[in-house]
């Protein structure tokens, strides 16, 4: 067999892991319990890997939080400290098959959405998304108050919240955006319809749960428009285990920004990273004040909902979230449009009615990318250089990253051919 058609075969079988996929969500756990590898001093960031001592601010705080959040340290200027000697280390989060939106970060004792993909057998997690409070280790801020959040996460919140999906008998996430398919959401920055759809499912058995803490945690639920993200993340995750284990593949299996660089990753080669400097999100400011100078560059795993076809990919099932930063409906059937052509497969679970009722591209090739020119666009928030949200908005992959993917790839199949 020829390597051409090697490739060919191994990105059949990547799509095919792809679009079969059913990701359902059927426990929430503590990560040291249900993270394959997690460590209890060890802490898993977004984005690629980078040096402690570049980390940007707000990763630092949430890196430094979470350490004392699991009593690994007294205070931040101890974790501070830790983490420089290597006490506490850290690591991509995607590289345990994890998701860390904007600075969010993973300890051990945190919980995690658990989602297991039925059709492949792959795994994912991530931690619940905190709500709308803008005071959030989310965005790289900690504090008394941001440390009592946590608490109630890690105990009411999980207990409360593990015990509803288990007895669910798991929430199959295909089911949830076949549902919302037409209303609106693109399913990365925008998601009201699908976290509305996932608590209709889950509040009949929250409500069979008797804890003194029940009430407040439907109430969380339902009262935060964001908290369908993070339990996508973890199906992603779980679709991307088994997509990473096909050589040869040239699809992107995973991307992401510590808001010093962007990296991605392909099928062929796992968990190795291409990288570049990391760019901004560019759209609307939650304050006049905010200019691109105060912005940190690209933050955040919840790009990989990308991968899978949501987000940026399919912006035509989301226009409203354009208008929202300045962009129109044609912008939106352009940038889907883009993300088409350098896919190789399309989602079928989800038709777009005011797009023919054509699905979501997904499986973007690397080698597409590059040979036809075309960078797919994702959504996603930005984030301050000292910490909080600064907006929203779009950013264009660099293209730098998929022609050093290019070159890492066909460097792995020459030694697979035994050519080095």
């Amino acid at each position: 067999m020829t390597v051409p058609e090697k490739v060919a075969e191994a990105n059949e079988r990547v799509i095919n892991i792809m679009t079969k996929a059913r990701p359902v969500w059927t426990d929430v756990r503590p990560a040291i319990d249900a993270v394959p590898g997690m460590e209890k001093n060890l802490i898993l960031i977004p984005g690629p890997p980078i040096e402690v001592k570049e980390l940007p601010i707000p990763l630092k705080t949430a890196v430094c939080g979470a350490a004392c959040h699991d009593g690994l340290a007294k205070n931040v200027d101890e974790a501070w400290e830790m983490v420089l000697r290597g006490e506490i280390k850290i690591a991509p989060s995607q590289d345990y098959n994890c998701g860390n939106a904007a600075s969010s970060v993973m300890s051990a004792s945190m919980p995690v959405f658990v989602v297991e993909d039925k059709t492949s057998g792959g795994a994912g997690y991530c931690v619940p998304h905190p709500g709308s409070n803008p005071r959030v280790l989310r965005w790289g801020i900690y504090g008394e108050d941001v440390e009592e959040n946590l608490r109630f996460i890690r105990g009411d919140y999980a207990e409360v919240l593990g015990e509803a999906v288990r007895k669910s008998g798991g929430i199959d996430l295909v089911r949830i955006l076949s549902k919302t398919a037409g209303m609106g959401d693109e399913n990365h920055n925008r998601q009201p319809a699908a976290s509305m759809a996932l608590a209709l499912e889950l509040v009949p058995f929250l409500l069979d749960v008797q804890h003194p803490a029940r009430d407040r945690v439907i109430k969380e639920i339902c009262a935060n428009d964001r908290f369908f993200l993070h339990v996508m993340m973890a199906g992603v995750e779980a679709v991307m285990q088994k997509a990473k284990e096909e050589p040869y593949s040239t699809v992107m299996v995973g991307m992401g920004g510590n808001g010093v660089e962007f990296g991605i990753q392909v099928a062929a080669t796992g968990n190795r990273w291409y990288t570049t400097p990391a760019p901004k999100i560019s759209g609307i400011f939650l304050k006049p004040t905010t200019t691109e100078a105060d912005l940190l560059g690209y933050l955040g795993d919840s790009c990989v909902t990308e991968v899978w076809g949501l987000g940026g990919m399919s912006a035509i099932a989301g226009p409203v979230y354009l208008r929202m930063t300045g962009g129109t409906f044609r912008d939106a059937k352009e940038r889907t449009e883009k993300a088409r052509q350098v896919s190789l497969g399309e989602h079928n679970f989800a038709p777009v009615p005011w797009d023919d009722y054509r699905g979501f591209p997904v499986g973007v090739d690397i080698r597409k990318v590059v040979g036809l020119n075309i960078l797919p666009v994702s959504h996603g928030g930005s984030a301050l250089k000292t910490g909080g949200q600064a907006g929203a908005g779009a950013a264009e992959l660099p293209m730098e990253v998929f022609k050093k993917a290019v070159e890492g790839v066909a460097n792995e199949v020459k030694r697979m051919e035994g050519e080095e």
